[in-house]
């Protein structure tokens, strides 16, 4: 999808430059879903202890990942979104950026009933809404049931090894746990994550951090 084209503003006081939003205003709008175009490339530095440092695509430790977009593709007999870091690990979303599995080596890992919305179109400092699902971990086979409560928080520019970007701080909020993500519209990834679990977790507490390094982002 063509990112500046889904790029909607409040005011004709926005400006577009080279395709970067340029806010006059404190008004930032987001209509609809963004993705990087497939083949785009970037690369991640993520810390991460306890129970958020032995799961899925996170070790503990400091470590770093390069993400490929994918691009759409078939998943169980449905269209899904695809990223992955490599070594044969998967994320799959619908297209609105709402996560519906995690799979290693074409075996689920997580799986998301219906889905986490993670995101929940338009974007706009305020827009808040709630989530409820079921995620079934396959490895412990437990289903378990989540409520979370997410609210766009604030617009903000976040300087990380790779740049300094205009992004979106989105929060997500449970009885077990906190998450909080920079998501740069721009580039259609998240350039900077903070998540927490804490001791009433039921898999333990632990931390997990994650800046933007460098990216290769296709037009």
């Amino acid at each position: 999808m063509n990112v500046p084209a889904a790029i909607c503003v409040l005011t004709a006081a926005m400006l577009f430059s080279s395709g970067l939003v340029v806010a006059q205003t404190d008004a930032p709008r987001v209509e609809r879903p963004v993705w990087p175009p497939a083949g785009s490339t970037w690369t991640v530095q993520t810390k991460s202890t306890g129970s958020l440092g032995s799961t899925g695509a996170n070790i503990a430790g400091s470590s770093t990942a390069t993400w490929e977009a994918l691009g759409e593709q078939d998943w169980e007999g449905r269209r899904v979104m695809g990223l992955t870091p490599g070594g044969g690990f998967y994320l799959y979303y619908d297209v609105n950026r709402r996560i519906v599995a995690q799979v290693r080596d074409g075996k689920p890992v997580q799986t998301y009933d219906p889905y986490e919305a993670l995101y929940d179109w338009p974007l706009f400092v305020g827009k808040s809404w709630v989530s409820e699902f079921r995620i079934r971990d396959h490895s412990r086979e437990q289903t378990v049931s989540l409520k979370y409560d997410f609210r766009v928080e604030a617009a903000e520019e976040v300087t990380t090894p790779a740049g300094v970007f205009k992004t979106f701080r989105i929060r997500r909020d449970g009885p077990n746990d906190r998450y909080i993500v920079w998501f740069s519209p721009e580039l259609a990834v998240e350039v900077k994550r903070v998540w927490e679990r804490f001791s009433s977790h039921r898999l333990g507490p632990g931390t997990n951090e994650m800046e933007l390094l460098s990216h290769n982002i296709k037009k």
